[in-house]
């Protein structure tokens, strides 16, 4: 009962790190593929495109100079109306350079091919890349038409546009909201030269990285531009994945003082029923430091023991989920279809080391009181 009931509360730990890396790295992983981990944009964002910087080979000299920045592309953006069959939604139009890191999209895709976005100074690409979500809102399909309306300067500009691909990430929230396309698009619309963007996604090495490399681009780039991580960007993500992290931590906590509950009763039972033992080694000289180091050593080969099954089980469990996908999930409210695991093994050895630390001080402090008690009696 005593190795079983560790087990159990190990396995619970363990189960519950791996899920929380796992889930945490996946919805990371999808805010970031619809952006990038850093982005720098003018202070000041015009609604009709007035406010952009300029990518040229300096600046993006500049970017890429950072040990820590993988990738750098401009983007621009500009809301639209888009009208599909018979309906209509309202969207953000994500115009993207020929050369961008479309990846992530081409992992999501569903249905159809990637857009193929034109170079500058060469004919603009009226392909674009929309949600299942969307298409379904739209009543369309790949190869359909879309009418876009943009306004600039209080014009109304229409585009023709047509669905190259279909893609469906799972966050609901953006996938009904951007379009993906050509940026020479919004470039005509604002009336750009051709080096123009609304901004620049920053693609890191290390993503933990990014507050780092945004606070030194920050400081080095004129005062005209802002650089964050992206995390400032989507808040509320964030600070539902940091939530998480609370929710986890305390129910370790529970699971670390229930443990800790039951190797205290299993030093009581070993007391209990190998008493007559612990005065026959006194009788053959044996001191109470002694005697009482047995027992706590005994107690430590359960613990140990229960560690080493619970480990076993929990990581067999994650594995099994890993490659079946056994436990499925609401897409709509968890951003995901099945429940994610990851194998942090720093974490994982950290909380075997904090469970057995924390269980052999509480046995030598409650074996201490015990002897304490002991001598009071006599």
């Amino acid at each position: 009962m005593g190795i079983w009931s560790m087990g159990l509360c190990i396995a619970v730990m363990v189960v519950a790190i791996c899920i929380l890396v796992g889930f945490k790295q996946e919805i990371s992983k999808k805010v970031f593929g619809f952006g990038s981990h850093v982005i720098i944009q003018p202070y000041w964002s015009g609604a009709d495109g007035n406010t952009y910087l300029v990518w040229d080979s300096s600046f993006q000299n500049f970017i890429l100079s950072n040990p820590q920045v993988q990738n750098a592309q401009p983007y621009a953006q500009k809301g639209a109306l888009i009208r599909g069959k018979d309906e209509s939604h309202g969207v953000f139009f994500k115009g993207l350079p020929a050369h961008y890191d479309t990846s992530f999209f081409a992992e999501k895709l569903t249905r159809g091919r990637m857009p193929r976005f034109q170079d500058s100074g060469q004919r603009l690409s009226n392909q674009v890349l929309v949600s299942e979500s969307l298409a379904k809102v739209l009543e369309v399909d790949t190869g359909s038409r879309l009418r876009a309306y943009f306004v600039h300067e209080g014009q109304l500009r229409p585009r023709v546009l047509q669905i190259a691909g279909i893609y469906a990430t799972g966050l609901e929230s953006f996938d009904e909201t951007y379009v993906l396309g050509d940026i020479g698009q919004i470039r005509q619309i604002n009336g750009w030269k051709g080096n123009e963007a609304e901004g620049i996604d920053i693609q890191l090495k290390n993503p933990e990285k990014r507050f780092d490399v945004a606070y030194n681009l920050g400081n080095q780039l004129p005062y005209e531009y802002s650089c964050f991580p992206c995390d400032l960007l989507y808040p509320e993500i964030f600070d539902w994945l940091a939530l998480i992290d609370t929710n986890v931590l305390v129910l370790m906590l529970i699971m670390l003082i229930v443990c800790l509950i039951c190797l205290i009763s299993i030093l009581f039972i070993l007391i209990i029923e190998r008493g007559p033992h612990a005065w026959i080694l006194r009788t053959m000289g044996a001191s109470d430091g002694l005697i009482r180091r047995i027992f706590v050593k005994q107690t430590l080969l359960v613990l140990g023991r229960g560690l080493l099954w619970g480990n076993a089980i929990a990581l067999a469990l994650c594995l099994l989920q890993k490659y079946s996908g056994l436990i499925r999930l609401d897409v709509h409210v968890y951003y995901l279809d099945r429940v994610p695991v990851a194998f942090p093994w720093v974490p994982i050895l950290l909380t075997n080391a904090v469970v057995f630390i924390s269980a052999y001080l509480l046995l030598q402090a409650v074996s201490c009181l015990l002897k304490r008690k002991s001598l009071r009696r006599k």
